[in-house]
């Protein structure tokens, strides 16, 4: 009876393992979609990028206060003239010197954005720090759970 009780311990705690540590690939993958994101204006790529729930923040580097709940996230970036189905837009927002640390199943990933015209010298365009928190949603998969622009 005593190997029936440990097996349906071993099981409680296996269920509440994850079934994938996210990975540098994961991370990567995600960046680059929220990368496409900016490339594209196309507000039909939030749903594959952010957690979507009510614990979901944002700090912007242009807005005053946290964006709180991933229904915040559409209007936050329709404001700066992201669209269904996308657009061209005028500048381009890119990263540079990222570092990611894992925190079991949360990631953290570090770096300094860039926006504006990338044929000019980069003290001609904004940057500054942002911060990306990202965690696995129910289903496994690593969403952005938490951003952080600052601007130099």
């Amino acid at each position: 009876m005593k190997w029936i009780n440990l097996l349906v311990v071993a099981l409680a705690i296996a269920a509440c393992e994850p079934t994938h540590r996210p990975t540098q690939q994961d991370v990567d993958s995600v960046i680059d979609q929220w990368l496409n994101l900016w490339a594209t204006y196309d507000l039909d790529f939030l749903d594959d990028i952010f957690l979507q729930s009510e614990s979901l923040t944002y700090f912007s580097s242009e807005k005053v206060g946290l964006i709180q709940g991933y229904d915040q996230m559409k209007p936050h970036h329709e404001g700066f003239g992201f669209v269904s189905s996308g657009k061209t837009p005028d500048k381009s927002l890119w990263l540079e010197a990222l570092e990611t640390r894992f925190y079991g199943e949360s990631v953290m990933v570090a770096g300094i954005w860039y926006f504006g015209d990338k044929s000019l010298p980069k003290e001609e365009v904004q940057k500054g720090p942002v911060t990306f928190v990202l965690t696995q949603n129910d289903n496994g998969r690593l969403k952005i759970a938490h951003t952080h622009f600052a601007n130099y």
